[in-house]
């Protein structure tokens, strides 16, 4: 059963008026009626469709937080590892991404529910990146000692740290400098 493209176009701008009400004023500006007045969608048709406002901000984070996909089983841990960083360097430098980031960190702290949307989305995305992890210590390229959630830290931290400060740049070299760094400590003589 297909969804009325009425239904999708209201949703929508329920969902980018409140992530703009978000990134403009923080989480007490995003009330239902200061959506009602930028989106121009009904306060009953909101309703319909969320049961609070609570729930509409978790569809801004759902909608906005980048997913990570888990590659191909068939490709190397390198390659993988290269994708799932790739993917997340992408993430990182998406426009949209960059504007509705700061505020949800500080919607975090603010909302208890969202704070438990996020951690359900970080380990989802920590699933993709100790999954490729444990392709890398089956294939020999890392340790087996390994401790998943600081091998974690250690591939993704410096990804997040470039773009807070702006640099270096986020492409397929840092990426790379990133992965070699982190076999510098974690790899085994067989990588």
């Amino acid at each position: 059963m297909s969804v009325d493209a009425r239904v999708t176009r209201s949703r929508a701008a329920v969902v980018r008026a409140a992530t703009d009400l978000l990134v403009d004023g923080g989480p007490t500006a995003v009330t239902v009626d200061a959506i009602v007045a930028r989106s121009g969608v009904a306060k009953s048709t909101i309703y319909r469709h969320w049961d609070s406002r609570d729930d509409i901000l978790l569809d801004v984070i759902t909608n906005c937080a980048p997913t990570l996909t888990e590659p191909d089983p068939d490709l190397g841990f390198v390659t993988a590892l290269q994708l799932v960083l790739g993917e997340i360097a992408a993430a990182l430098t998406d426009p949209e991404w960059n504007r509705v980031f700061p505020a949800l960190l500080t919607l975090r702290n603010h909302e208890d529910g969202v704070a438990h949307i996020e951690q359900q989305l970080e380990a989802r995305q920590e699933r993709v990146v100790d999954a490729v992890l444990k392709r890398g210590i089956e294939e020999g390229a890392v340790r087996a000692d390994v401790d998943l959630d600081q091998a974690g830290a250690l591939l993704v931290g410096p990804l997040l740290f470039a773009n807070l400060v702006g640099k270096p740049a986020l492409d397929r070299h840092m990426v790379d400098r990133v992965i070699e760094s982190f076999l510098a400590l974690n790899g085994t003589d067989r990588r």
